[in-house]
């Protein structure tokens, strides 16, 4: 009989991802359809298992899964940023906007006609007044994420306390 001999290529991590583990994910994001990059990061933690650091959906696809892995996960706009909602473009008098924030894409903060306050884009300037947009510039849109695994942990004490993941070293 001849004997084998077994090598064994050792992982960075044996851990799957799992409710109460810190991941760390490198991700792109585009419109669906398109190739352009509308946001990526190379370090993004989060705590998982309902924390809401990430989309019901997208916890749903990394669940179980270990360091290295790459999936990709659509989702419609009711399931990331929301449909645009009309009511969150206005146009105010030009002297309601300071004159250093009378620039398009300038991030002004604003308080919605129900009261709560959000960050609103201006996206027209005329002589009469400006336009700004209280919808985030994702919303309406049927997105395609790309995700990759780079690291898993289990969260600190101080972590679940909190709610969300501190980052590299919890």
């Amino acid at each position: 009989m001849e004997t084998k001999t077994l090598q064994f290529v050792k992982k960075r991590s044996y851990q799957a991802i799992a409710k109460d583990r810190v991941v760390r994910l490198r991700y792109m994001v585009s419109e669906q359809g398109s190739d352009h990059a509308l946001a990526y990061r190379d370090d993004l933690f989060y705590l998982h298992g309902g924390y809401g650091g990430a989309y019901p959906k997208i916890e749903a696809a990394l669940e179980g899964l270990s360091v290295d892995a790459k999936i990709e996960v659509l989702l419609a706009p009711e399931e990331g940023y929301g449909e645009r909602d009309a009511a969150l473009v206005m146009d105010v008098p030009l002297e309601a906007i300071p004159e250093e924030a009378r620039t398009l894409g300038t991030q002004l903060e604003g308080e919605t006609p129900n009261g709560d306050t959000r960050p609103f884009t201006v996206t027209a300037v005329t002589d009469d007044g400006v336009t700004v947009d209280g919808n985030h510039p994702l919303a309406g849109k049927q997105l395609h994420f790309y995700l990759e695994v780079l690291d898993i942990r289990d969260a600190t004490r101080a972590e679940l306390d909190a709610g969300y993941a501190f980052g590299l070293s919890g």
